[in-house]
């Protein structure tokens, strides 16, 4: 396992990635509830969606390649934390003289 500068312990698939960056963002779908009983003027009434989107997000240096579609066991732990199945939506990877290989991926959550 490998522990990132904010401390957290990241593995994908049972392989542990170096994290430098990492962000979570939740997403979910307003329904438009506004009906004809709302006096004039008033606000919109918005409620909650069915099911919430969960994307995670992370740039990593690692000897790892990540490669979009695949699907595994997605484990954070630290200050923030979170284990489950995940699947990699979109995966770079890019190096320079000098300088560590560097990647980045997006994660989707179930």
């Amino acid at each position: 396992m490998a522990t990132s500068a904010q401390g957290l312990t990241f593995t994908f698939g049972g392989s542990g990635v170096t994290v430098t960056s990492v962000q979570v963002n939740d997403t979910q779908d307003l329904l438009d509830a506004t009906h004809l009983g709302v006096a004039p003027n008033a606000k919109r009434i918005f409620v909650g969606g069915f099911a919430t989107d969960r994307e995670v997000q992370i740039d990593y240096i690692n000897s790892t390649i990540l490669t979009a579609g695949v699907s595994g066991a997605l484990s954070i732990s630290g200050p923030m934390s979170f284990s489950g199945n995940a699947t990699i939506s979109s995966a770079s990877l890019g190096g320079s003289v000098g300088d560590f290989v560097r990647g980045s991926a997006t994660f989707r959550l179930a």
